[in-house]
Formats: structure tokens, sequence, C-alpha cells
């Protein structure tokens, strides 16, 4: 959450949003593998964007490292302004003087963009970071960039429905195939239970407790895909940290 209110803040503190926080929230997009040099400290990076998303001339922008092998990787690389549009390509100066690292392909642009009227649930929120997330058969369950154009509260509800069983699914798969695979939670919730029968009969409000610890610690996440059940497992066998809610 620190890193979330940091990222705001700084955003916010630039010059050119005259936008209310009502009116706007920020988004990441990632960069393309092109990547070249302006002048000393400064790199001009690229961002492909689809049809019916767009940036402003001389939009501000703040640049993260994606996670790649270990926790380092996710600091700040630098600010900068769009200054050139090519169609569906937009090129951001990038000022990495500061923090001395050299922005890579897939590294995450952050902005502020206008609010779009959809269900600001846990799914857009993750999606602000650009993180997707797939079934057990490698399909993308939601596409990052068009939640932001529909989305509506059923549409979650259906989608933690549709996970729920991808993970149920999953965990009984592997009980069988693979039961070694099967060994008590060491710490947290679920304590002393069995990784993949808690898999088993896992809930929907198990999904939304995962998604909000992704929300609140999301620079591990940010940026890729992951498949669902792998990471649910993964955060079981972690003793399934929550967000204390005040």
């Amino acid at each position: 959450m620190r890193n979330t209110l940091y990222l705001l803040f700084v955003l916010l503190s630039f010059r050119g949003f005259a936008q209310t926080e009502k009116d706007t929230w920020f988004r990441a997009f990632p960069i393309t593998a092109y990547i070249t040099d302006a002048v000393d400290s400064i790199k001009i990076v690229q961002v492909m964007l689809p049809e019916g998303v767009s940036f402003a001339e001389k939009q501000l922008g703040l640049l993260k490292g994606k996670y790649r092998d270990r926790r380092s990787d996710t600091m700040t690389i630098g600010t900068g302004r769009c200054n050139l549009i090519k169609g569906n390509y937009y090129y951001f100066t990038i000022s990495y003087k500061q923090s001395r690292i050299l922005p890579r392909e897939g590294d995450l642009l952050f902005t502020m963009m206008k609010r779009t009227p959809v269900y600001h649930g846990n799914i857009v929120k993750l999606s602000a970071y650009f993180i997707g997330l797939l079934n057990v058969y490698d399909k993308p369950l939601y596409d990052r960039f068009a939640i932001f154009s529909q989305w509506t509260k059923a549409d979650e509800d259906k989608l933690v429905a549709v996970i729920v069983e991808d993970i149920h699914f999953t965990g009984d798969y592997f009980l069988k195939q693979n039961p070694a695979m099967n060994v008590n939670i060491a710490s947290g919730k679920f304590e002393g239970k069995p990784l993949l029968n808690t898999m088993i009969g896992c809930n929907q409000q198990d999904i939304i407790d995962f998604f909000e610890y992704m929300i609140a610690r999301p620079n591990l996440y940010a940026g890729h895909e992951w498949k669902i059940a792998e990471i649910f497992a993964t955060w079981l066998s972690a003793g399934a940290p929550t967000v204390i809610k005040k």
C-alpha cells in the first residue's frame, strides 16, 4: 500500500495534473523493446496502445522496473513526458539520472488516466498494475486493456466464481496425479491443513483476500500474467497473508 501511495504522490505532484483524483486513476503500461538514447541520462521509451486508449502530448509518466529475479528489479527508474505520438505508438523521454537504472522491455510506465465508468473492484485494480490472470489452460481470464471500457459487478462476481472452480479443479487434479504435493501448510490461517485439500475447499472470500493482498503488494505481480491456481497455491504456502482492515 505504501508503494501505491508513494506513486500517487509522485504523479499527482507533477505540474499539469489539473484533474482531481476523482476524475483520474493511475494505470501501468508496459514499454516495448524500442529503447534508445536521447541525451545524457535520458532514454526514449515506447508504449504501444490499442485502439480507444491514448495518451496526451506532454503527459507525465513514471517508469518502474518489472520484477524478474529480485525485488530490486521493481525500483523506480525515472520520470518523463510523452513527447512524440505516431499512431498507436507513444514515445516518452525518461530521465534516469537519479536511479542510474536502464529501462528494459516490459518495464512499466505509470501515468494518470481519465476514469471510465466501470466497476472499480479488485480486477480493475489488478489491471491498473497490468496484472493478468490465466486459467489452468493458460487462457487469459480478462483483457487488461478492455476491462477499463466495460466491467460490472456482475462480471467480477462471475469471474471470481470461475476462478474458484479453476482452483478446485487444479487441486483435485494434482491430488489424484501427484499426492506428494499435498504437504501441510506451515503457517497462517490454514496452518496444518494439506495444501491441495485447502485449494479444493477454497471459497470466493479466499480469492478476494488473495486479490486484496496482491493489490497491497503489487510489485511482485505487476506487468506479468500468472496462472491463478499456481500463485494462489504459493500464497497459501506462504501463510495466506491478508490485508489488515481498520
